[in-house]
This record gives C-alpha cells, sequence and structure tokens, in this order.
C-alpha cells in the first residue's frame, strides 16, 4: 500500500509540474512574440534594427531578453526587419552565388570574416525622399531613401563588404539652423567631410537619392521581378571631376554588362540651373546615384539591391 501511495504522490507530483512547465512555456512563447512582433514603430525604429547585425551597439532596447529568445533564434529570424519585407510583399531575398562575383579568397571556407575597414561610404543628401510602400503603414513605416541605404549596407556586409552609412539626421540640422531645401548638399557637406577625409581605405562613396519620373521610365523587369532602374549623377564643375566621371563610368558599365536595362547611363551635370559639384569635389571616388523614382515600391528597390550589390562587391574586392 505505502508502495502504491508513493506512486501516487509521485504522478501527482510529475504533474503539477508538467502543468506547471506547459503554463511557463506559453507565458514564454506568448511573451517572445508579442515583444519581438512589435519591435518596430517609428522609421527610426526600424532603420536601428536593421543595422542589428553590422552594429551591435544600436541593438533596440524591447527585444525580448527571456529564456526563450535563444531557442526561437534557431527556428525564427523575428528580429530581422528585412523580413517585414519579405513577408509584407513578394520580395523574396536571395541567396548570392559567390562564385560568379570572382573574389571569394578560399573557396574551401564556408564563412569570410568581414573586411575590418570600411571600403563603402553611403549617404544621402536628401534624407526625406521616399518611395511607395503602402504594405509597411501597419507598421507606421514611410520606406525611403535611407531605408534603402541601410538595406544596401546589409547586403554588402554579407558578401564581405564593410560599408559605412551616414547617420546624422540632416533634416534636423537643415531646421535647426534655418537651412532650406536648396542648401542641402551644404548639410551633407558638413557630416561627411571628416569621414571621407579619415578614411583612407574607402573606395567608393555613395550619394544614394530617388528620382521623380514616371514609372515606366523608372522600371524594369529582370528575372521576372520588377526593379527601380538606376542612374548615376557626376558634377564637372570641380577640378579633376574626370576621375569621378571615370569611376561612374566603369561601375554603370560593369551593371550593363550583367544586366543592360537596369541602367538609365550617366549623367553629366553642370551650367545654369544645376549644382555642378554635389560635393563631389571631395573625393576622386565618389558618385550620385538615383536609385528608382517616387513611383517605384520599397520591394522594386530591394530587388535591384539584389542584382547591385554583387557588383559593387566585385568592384570593391577586384
Amino acid at each position: 500500500m505505502k508502495k502504491i501511495r508513493l506512486k501516487k504522490r509521485r504522478k501527482f507530483k510529475f504533474r503539477i509540474f508538467l502543468y506547471a512547465f506547459l503554463v511557463f512555456l506559453g507565458y514564454q512563447v506568448s511573451f517572445n512574440v508579442i515583444m519581438n512582433l512589435k519591435l518596430v514603430h517609428t522609421n527610426e525604429d526600424f532603420i536601428k534594427a536593421l543595422l542589428v547585425d553590422s552594429n551591435y551597439h544600436l541593438l533596440y532596447e524591447k527585444k525580448a531578453n527571456n529564456l526563450l529568445s535563444k531557442a526561437f533564434s534557431y527556428f525564427f529570424d523575428v528580429n530581422e526587419p528585412v523580413s517585414i519585407l519579405e513577408n509584407t510583399f513578394h520580395y523574396k531575398a536571395n541567396k548570392v552565388d559567390t562564385q560568379t562575383v570572382g573574389y571569394v579568397n578560399n573557396p574551401n571556407t564556408t564563412e569570410e570574416k568581414l573586411e575590418e575597414e570600411p571600403s563603402v561610404y553611403i549617404y544621402n543628401t536628401h534624407q526625406a525622399e521616399a518611395y511607395k510602400g503602402e504594405g509597411l503603414s501597419q507598421y507606421n513605416i514611410t520606406p525611403g531613401v535611407m531605408m534603402a541605404s541601410y538595406i544596401f549596407q546589409d547586403k554588402l556586409a554579407k558578401l564581405k563588404v564593410n560599408a559605412l552609412v551616414l547617420e546624422d539626421n540632416l533634416v534636423d540640422y537643415m531646421n535647426l539652423n534655418n537651412m532650406k531645401h536648396s542648401q542641402s548638399y551644404k548639410a551633407s557637406r558638413y557630416f561627411i567631410s571628416k569621414t571621407i577625409k579619415n578614411t583612407e581605405s574607402l573606395k567608393l562613396v555613395f550619394d544614394l537619392h530617388r528620382d521623380s519620373i514616371p514609372k515606366e521610365k523608372s522600371t524594369v523587369v529582370i528575372n521576372n521581378k520588377s526593379c527601380a532602374k538606376i542612374a548615376f549623377v557626376v558634377g564637372n564643375e570641380y577640378d579633376n571631376y574626370e576621375q569621378n566621371l571615370e569611376l561612374t563610368n566603369k561601375l554603370n558599365q560593369m551593371i550593363k554588362e550583367k544586366y543592360p536595362t537596369l541602367t538609365r547611363g550617366v549623367l553629366i551635370k553642370g551650367g545654369s540651373g544645376n549644382n555642378g559639384v554635389y560635393n563631389q569635389d571631395l573625393s576622386p571616388k565618389m558618385t550620385l546615384m538615383e536609385l528608382g523614382s517616387d513611383s517605384n515600391t520599397i520591394d522594386e528597390v530591394l530587388n535591384t539591391i539584389e542584382l547591385l550589390a554583387p557588383i559593387i562587391g566585385e568592384f570593391v574586392h577586384g
């Protein structure tokens, strides 16, 4: 009888433990999912979250650090902002075939370290330029050129290219200093000058914009995906502009060789009504890139970045 009672007690204790564990597990699962699904509510939060992989000091404070966070990471990547875009649109990130870009140092190595010195610098003189992206309204996010810059940085990082992105808020700076929109290049110059001067490892400096042209002129279908077309702009009203023009022509040609319809070409600007400099006098490695237009959706921009990033990787590592 004592043995039977002992067994019953053990079964009872085991059931209590099991029920308690299931309740705890359910709470942890619910807490983890809810906290992570509400990681981003603003553009700033979204952009900070995009930087998680390459700038660990910007980890979003609301990330759920509970018992199951690590376990969930093996199955779900709920903290990856790009997945919001992938799930919202039909866009899917393609794995890059590194054998086609020609710069893998050791084919037997499965993972290369990200180069220590930055070789690409991306900034946006017109940070408020936006794309279409109604699917992101539920996240209170307006997709724009800053989002494109950070996603571009992320794609380059996966190709072992260390890219910097200007994080300072030019709009706030201009408002505080009573600057007009026409003074945007003066504002961006204030922030980028020191970085360009002190980062000798840079091989490319992009001022990433988006154009304002009709959809039919800014869009092309490549590999059954709608992509935002690219155009480059080089000013010719500063000394030795030919160096930037040569670099830009090389980039444009590399794009044309792989995707002839993706680029709209290189535009040389100067004279009355044009800037003519675009801060390109700061370095012979600068170019201005128009990535799509206001009529393009953010998923079309992402499709273009998928095609463009390996070409930039080839340029940097070549």
